[in-house]
């Protein structure tokens, strides 16, 4: 019987590793403030490279009226791509006698999708292209489209069974941040309720909403989650708990200084009293400021 050599490990390859996995952030971070060139394949070099050794990542090249080359580019599993090819890829590749092929005008003549959001910085494309949004980028633009066909599998409405009750709505939270958000703008429609929305994370990125009534929570408090939240370095937040020990002022106090809910309508009993909520991405559980931060 033979036996195998017991595995070594190399500490000058992994430190090496180290190394480069500490240097992603600010590698990424270089990519922020960098501007989309007009030449579309120093575009796509550059897309590639950001996204190295990512199989999910589809490139669509095509021709606008057989002339302009473009690209279109999503990630499998977050994009609509029925949506993509009825409402992007066909009216752009169909013959349009001729007419000027600006990005601006391509969005207003041929594209039905209900959003076209243009970018100029690799930073934007992708944070769009993180959220679903299929981006568009054509030779000799030094702009691009993000299109609404953001689109993945969602949980359902749900009666939360933490918090079940005799009366009232059967409704709760799910992973999904905008359902939540038109879930609590549904039940209070004045427009004095704010949602200001941050990033969170330096790899996940994490989409946070801060949900007040103007006039009924006072402005120095708002302040005061905003500039806490904004404090916050850390590389991900995967649920709402991770912010609850981060900006509470004492995480070993007995007493609760954030409760969390999974039901909509006491989050706005919450914010009717002048609270402040807090929704985070990927998570069904709203922090709600229950003890005035100081």
């Amino acid at each position: 019987m033979k036996l195998r050599r017991p595995f070594r490990y190399n500490s000058k390859a992994s430190a090496a590793q180290q190394v480069q996995d500490a240097s992603q952030p600010q590698d990424a971070a270089n990519h922020q403030s960098m501007v989309l060139d007009k030449d579309l394949q120093q575009n796509i070099h550059q897309i590639r490279a950001i996204y190295a050794k990512s199989s999910d990542i589809i490139y669509r090249s095509f021709y606008i009226e057989g002339q302009t080359k473009a690209i279109l580019i999503y990630i499998d599993g977050l994009s609509d791509s029925a949506g993509i090819e009825k409402n992007v890829i066909t009216p752009l590749m169909h013959e349009i006698n001729g007419e000027a092929t600006a990005i601006s005008q391509l969005a207003e003549r041929k594209i039905s999708a209900a959003q076209a959001i243009p970018f100029t910085t690799f930073g934007e494309c992708v944070s769009y292209l993180a959220n679903g949004l299929p981006v568009l980028i054509l030779d000799q633009e030094a702009t691009g489209l993000a299109f609404g066909l953001n689109k993945w599998e969602k949980r359902s409405i749900e009666e939360p069974a933490a918090e079940s009750g005799i009366r009232g709505p059967r409704e709760g939270f799910t992973e999904t941040l905008r359902i939540n958000t038109s879930l609590i703008r549904r039940i209070v429609k004045s427009p004095l309720l704010k949602m200001e929305t941050m990033k969170i994370g330096g790899y996940t990125q994490t989409n946070v909403v801060i949900a007040y009534i103007e006039g009924l929570a006072e402005k120095n408090l708002v302040e005061e989650v905003i500039t806490r939240l904004k404090r916050i370095r850390i590389d991900g937040i995967l649920e709402s708990g991770y912010i609850e020990e981060l900006i509470e002022d004492m995480p070993f106090s007995p007493f609760p200084q954030l409760m969390s809910t999974e039901r909509p309508d006491v989050a706005c009993a919450n914010l009717l009293e002048g609270r402040v909520a807090i929704l985070v991405e990927g998570t069904p559980f709203v922090l709600i400021e229950v003890h005035p931060l100081e």
